[in-house]
């Protein structure tokens, strides 16, 4: 499965929280350093590091790696951005034993109908 990279602040750090089953996650809100910041909420299990979120404060410039996990429970569906890695940003690298590299990406060209064009407002959505 494929990972992914998200480069921001961390806004806030939740409470390990316990579950059934001996089951537990930690949820850390990530800020991108854009014009219109997203706040991106990453969860981290018991078996892929709860105990990487003890070191991070808020403020600091982290790098996460992720995996985009999808289920579906009685009807409904559900996505999760799982935490796998988290490093912190010291002078534009990333201080990780092992930073996983990002996908590349494909190029994707789609084409916009007249009726379909939308100004460019500066609106956030």
């Amino acid at each position: 499965m494929s990972h992914y990279l998200f480069e921001g602040i961390v806004k806030q750090v939740f409470e390990t929280q316990a579950f059934k089953n001996n089951f537990s996650k930690r949820e850390v809100v990530v800020s991108s350093d854009e014009k219109y910041p997203q706040d991106v909420k990453f969860e981290f299990t018991d078996d892929n590091g709860i105990s990487m979120l003890d070191s991070f404060e808020i403020g600091e410039k982290v790098t996460v790696a992720f995996l985009l996990k999808g289920n579906e429970y009685n009807g409904k569906f559900f996505t999760n951005l799982r935490g796998i890695a988290i490093a912190a940003i010291e002078d534009g690298k990333a201080k990780m034993k092992e930073v996983p590299k990002a996908p590349k990406t494909t190029k994707v060209e789609t084409k916009v109908s007249k009726s379909d064009e939308v100004e460019d407002d500066d609106l956030p959505f």
